[in-house]
């Protein structure tokens, strides 16, 4: 569909090599992003929680989690939310929002430390700042989850707390906006948000107007592309690679849609001015892609 002014400005030659490129890419498309790689996800209460598989210095991996967002989590002054973590992620030690500043221990969201909210080791008694440089603090499974503090160059996973929770539609997902970009920006935005583009919330149509209203968009990339081209061959971007039919995708249909104008258009997304209906769109348009995160666990 012609949608906004796009004005064609590849060769032919190149357009058959990029969909020649575009259908090598994809012979696998959606593997299991919520569940394996960089992130993780639990939700619990007011916050939604990532647990780094790869460990880091303190620093790298509170660089990390606010490059997303977020920061190391803070929330765990909540001795019981350790638990749940834990259940979750599986972790023997890992890093907690709290270090050292002018010789007085804080949590990085500039609360103070306190007994009460700190948890410390009592078995050994904690902090001990062992060789006068431990100035970073982790929390141990092995010492009833309680808190340490360690140098900040040691190497440890991270739990980070995400601070843009975006809007829960209550089928087991968080949805949120990325910056604008191409179809595959935005769905690399996504993977690193924990998810994919949206597909198990864009094939029940009754969740569209809702996540719209909370999000606020005018139109929005989900997880839906032509593997082929030509129109032939839309799938889903869910964890069983759902393949696309009217019935699920709910295409417009005045003007129908896919119509695959200029021979290009193997992206999907949404238009709120076609009541939120799917239309096929140049995968190298920029707009906001809409993520889906699976919450994996729900508690408190």
């Amino acid at each position: 569909m012609k949608y906004g002014g796009f004005e064609l400005g590849l060769s032919i030659c190149f357009v058959l090599s990029f969909l020649h490129f575009s259908a090598s890419l994809w012979i696998e498309p959606y593997p299991d992003l919520g569940f394996t790689g960089e992130w993780r996800e639990v939700y619990s209460g007011s916050g939604y929680y990532y647990y780094m598989t790869q460990r880091k210095t303190f620093q790298q991996a509170r660089d990390e989690c606010r490059s997303y967002g977020g920061d190391l989590a803070v929330r765990v002054r909540d001795y019981s939310l350790r638990s749940t973590l834990h259940q979750t992620f599986n972790f023997d030690k890992a890093w907690v929002g709290l270090s050292k500043e002018d010789n007085s221990w804080v949590w990085v969201d500039k609360t103070a430390s306190t007994s009460g909210n700190t948890h410390w080791t009592q078995n050994p008694r904690q902090p001990s700042n062992t060789g006068g440089n431990e100035n970073c603090g982790e929390i141990i499974y092995a010492d009833s989850l309680g808190t340490n503090d360690v140098s900040c160059s040691g190497i440890r996973y991270g739990l980070c707390e995400h601070n843009r929770q975006g809007y829960v539609a209550g089928n087991g997902y968080r949805y949120m906006l990325t910056s604008k970009g191409t179809w595959d920006n935005t769905r690399t935005e996504c993977v690193k948000e924990g998810g994919d583009l949206a597909a198990v919330g864009m094939q029940d149509f009754s969740l569209r107007a809702p996540i719209q209203q909370a999000l606020g968009f005018d139109e929005a990339w989900i997880g839906l592309r032509d593997l082929k081209g030509g129109g032939q061959d839309w799938v889903w971007a869910d964890r069983t690679v759902t393949s696309s039919t009217r019935e699920n995708t709910h295409w417009i249909e005045n003007p129908r849609q896919p119509d695959n104008t200029a021979g290009n258009e193997e992206c999907g997304e949404i238009l709120l001015q076609y009541d939120l209906r799917t239309n096929d769109r140049v995968c190298s348009f920029e707009t906001n892609g809409l993520c889906e995160i699976p919450i994996i666990t729900q508690s408190k």
